[in-house]
């Protein structure tokens, strides 16, 4: 193996570790967490949940690709053979249909990623929501409770 290649194997082995490391701290990311990010003691962000939810959402997708390039850079070094995988004419046109290719998965994840964004906002503004009840609850009871006492 000419150290050119090593060197391509040694980075794809280490960035799919760094991908690993980045879908960890993506999934570590709850609901519970993004909405407590956004709420404060005293008020909410209104603005937070949607940016937080977007990132998230973002960050899977791209995630994802970024894991499946290291995985198909690393799972070259095990394709074997030398006959030609394409044509003269087929060659010409790959890089095109590459191109058209990408374009499209891109649209499709930014389509895809915009609605489970929404699905995160939902569900952490729900939580917000739910926490503000609990916080109104215990701030009549405990207004309830002094009421009694005098």
């Amino acid at each position: 193996m000419v150290l050119g290649a090593l060197i391509q194997l040694l980075a794809s082995c280490v960035g799919i570790v760094g991908s690993f490391f980045f879908a960890i701290g993506v999934v570590r990311q709850t609901t519970e967490a993004m909405a407590r990010l956004s709420h404060t003691y005293w008020d909410a962000n209104p603005h937070l949940p949607a940016v937080l939810a977007a990132q998230k959402a973002d960050y899977i997708f791209g995630g994802g690709l970024i894991l499946t390039a290291f995985a198909l850079q690393l799972g070259s070094f095990f394709a074997t053979g030398t006959a030609p995988v394409l044509s003269g004419t087929q060659a010409t046109v790959a890089p095109w249909l590459a191109l058209a290719g990408t374009t499209g998965v891109f649209l499709l994840g930014r389509l895809a990623s915009v609605r489970l964004a929404g699905k995160y906002e939902r569900e952490v503004r729900a939580w917000m929501e739910k926490e503000q009840q609990v916080h109104e609850q215990k701030r009549k009871a405990e207004l309830e409770a002094r009421r009694n006492a005098i």
